[in-house]
């Protein structure tokens, strides 16, 4: 900002009540720097370490009344709300007892070790339900989704499963295996059509598997790359017999493609 001889009054006044705000401005952070020092507001309050989640939450929220008093008066008044605080409590828990047929201290001490116990013991139980819960979600879970695949295709040997190179049986084993290979739910199986979801399942793929491989076939079917079956076994790491399940139903999509106009 810069004053000149040439400014009206009108500049001058405004330039100056600038000024002014820019300066209140500074004061004002002079005077929290000095208040954060002396009271020393970058270490924790001894005091807060002695207190309880609720106290200390209830001392964080008196704060605020910092400013108007000096130190020992904000923690005398901070003691007094907690102090009053526990009081209550205490004659809560007194006419809970008097409810319960409670008549003299003694009595009083063994209603509430006995409440407190009920709720310990009641939260231990939902705590023991909650994770037998989430233990038999995650088993129904492993026990609805296909075994795992290696990033090559093949099921790993280590976890149960056979190989996707391995022989296909024949008769009801077949068709069980076919049923345990549920590929409801997983990515991409919303995208795939009835006959497509039953290849998945007679040749256990994935349905993102399936996806990407009708997708480099038919990259490679247009480039002219890939002639016949035999041409598209180098692309993939997998059993040949399943490359050629995904081969066919990828010429029959586009022979249906290519015939579509002529009708």
């Amino acid at each position: 900002m810069e004053f000149k001889e040439t400014d009206s009054e009108t500049d001058r006044e405004l330039k100056l009540r600038v000024l002014r705000i820019y300066l209140s401005r500074l004061d004002e952070r002079k005077r929290r720097k000095e208040f954060i020092l002396e009271r020393n507001l970058l270490f924790p309050n001894p005091l807060e370490k002695d207190l309880t989640s609720e106290d200390r939450e209830l001392y964080h929220r008196y704060k605020v009344f910092m400013r108007f008093l000096s130190k020992e008066e904000h923690e005398a008044l901070v003691r007094s709300v907690i102090e009053e605080r526990k009081i209550r409590r205490r004659i809560q828990e007194l006419q809970e007892c008097r409810s319960a047929g409670c008549r003299t201290l003694a009595e009083a001490k063994i209603h509430i070790e006995q409440k407190r116990k009920k709720e310990y013991e009641l939260n231990a139980q939902k705590a023991k339900d909650s994770s037998q819960l989430n233990a038999n979600n995650k088993s129904v879970q492993k026990m609805n989704r296909p075994m795992k695949i290696e990033s090559d295709g093949n099921l790993d040997p280590k976890k149960g499963g056979a190989g996707l190179d391995s022989p296909k049986t024949t008769g009801p084993t077949s068709v069980k295996q076919w049923d345990d290979w549920d590929i409801v739910g997983l990515p991409g199986a919303e995208l795939l059509s009835a006959s497509e979801k039953l290849l998945c399942c007679q040749n256990r793929l994935l349905p993102s598997h399936y996806l990407r491989m009708q997708e480099v076939l038919m990259q490679e079917i247009f480039k002219g790359s890939v002639l016949k079956k035999e041409d598209a076994h180098v692309l993939f790491k997998v059993d040949p017999t399943k490359v050629d399940s995904v081969y066919d139903m990828v010429s029959k999509k586009l022979g249906n493609h290519e015939e579509a106009p002529t009708v």
